[in-house]
């Protein structure tokens, strides 16, 4: 989904990340150019793709692989959480790729990452079965779509997740498409509008119209169909652990956006995950918060890194690499 920062608060976070960063993240160069557009923050653009690396000072065991949400810097994304940090000291090689744009398809991210995947497994010789990764909104959307890929077409990627955690992630774009529809046709709130129109723009250019003009492809591209009885994509999911974090305020969102139930990501998800359950995936968890969820200038907000507890993921991703 995308998303606006106000140019001082990225500021505020950036000095704030340079002040307490206890280790100085190596900033590798993958391509010199971004034909697709994968890492995009006005005013700052960049024309290449990279990402920022934190090396244990033991010899690596495992790899996490943290994505931004869409319009966030990398750097923002390690001044928001602690998990990168309490990785590293469990000697796990943490790693934030240059994406937080890009397409709807994601087959030019899941390349993207691939290339970075490779190098980090010659480097390292980290085993190809210990990579965990996931992120915020996008960056959840990226890393459960990789996962699905992965699991549907053996070989397709250089990796396969050991595991994957994201947090608030829209899944079926089919449900997406309409819930941006309705907030534009609500004019309640000028960044619900804006982005339902940002959302449904790209849905048709992409995928050539509505869900009810092409069916097919939303559900070709959706990580979760609620429309199809097996979930679409999501039966790739079977076998890989999950852990994903919403907080569902229904009284911030219809104050704040005049949104209900059947407009939040949680309904999607708490969907996703029975589903997943039921078809017999016991390490399908589904973290339901509570008045955790605020921007780092201290706004109230659902849909924020902070729903996350980076000590208990951390404990999860130990747990799931045994």
């Amino acid at each position: 989904m995308k998303s606006s920062t106000n140019p001082l608060l990225t500021l505020l976070i950036l000095l704030t990340y340079s002040f307490t960063l206890a280790q100085t993240p190596e900033k590798v160069i993958v391509f010199k150019e971004d034909p697709h557009n994968l890492y995009n923050f006005e005013p700052t653009d960049t024309t290449s793709l990279f990402y920022l690396k934190l090396v244990p000072k033991v010899k690596p065991t495992a790899c996490l692989v943290i994505l931004p949400s869409s319009g966030e810097l990398v750097e923002s994304v390690m001044a928001q959480i602690t998990l990168h940090k309490l990785a590293v000291q469990k000697g796990m090689l943490v790693i934030f790729p240059s994406i937080n744009w890009g397409t709807n398809t994601f087959n030019e991210e899941h390349k993207f990452l691939d290339v970075i995947f490779k190098q980090i497994v010659a480097q390292y010789k980290i085993p190809k079965d210990k990579f965990i990764i996931g992120g915020f909104s996008g960056g959840g959307m990226i890393s459960l779509s990789y996962a699905e890929k992965a699991n549907r077409e053996p070989g397709a990627t250089y990796i396969v997740p050991r595991a994957v955690f994201a947090l608030d992630p829209p899944v079926d774009y089919a449900h997406l498409y309409h819930h941006a529809k309705r907030d534009v046709e609500r004019n309640f709130s000028e960044p619900a509008v804006n982005e339902g129109k940002w959302i449904m723009d790209s849905y048709k250019k992409e995928f050539g119209g509505s869900p009810e003009e092409f069916p097919e492809e939303y559900l070709k591209y959706s990580i979760y169909s609620h429309s199809d009885p097996n979930g679409g994509n999501a039966r790739y999911l079977l076998t890989t652990p999950l852990r994903i974090y919403t907080e569902p305020d229904i009284e911030w969102q219809m104050k704040n956006r005049h949104r209900d139930a059947y407009d939040m990501n949680s309904t999607d998800l708490s969907a996703m995950v029975n589903l997943l359950q039921t078809k017999g995936n016991k390490k399908a968890q589904l973290i339901v918060t509570h008045n955790r969820g605020y921007r780092p200038d201290g706004t109230r907000h659902p849909h924020s890194w902070s729903i996350m507890d980076s000590k208990a993921c951390l404990d999860w991703i130990v747990l799931q690499l045994k």
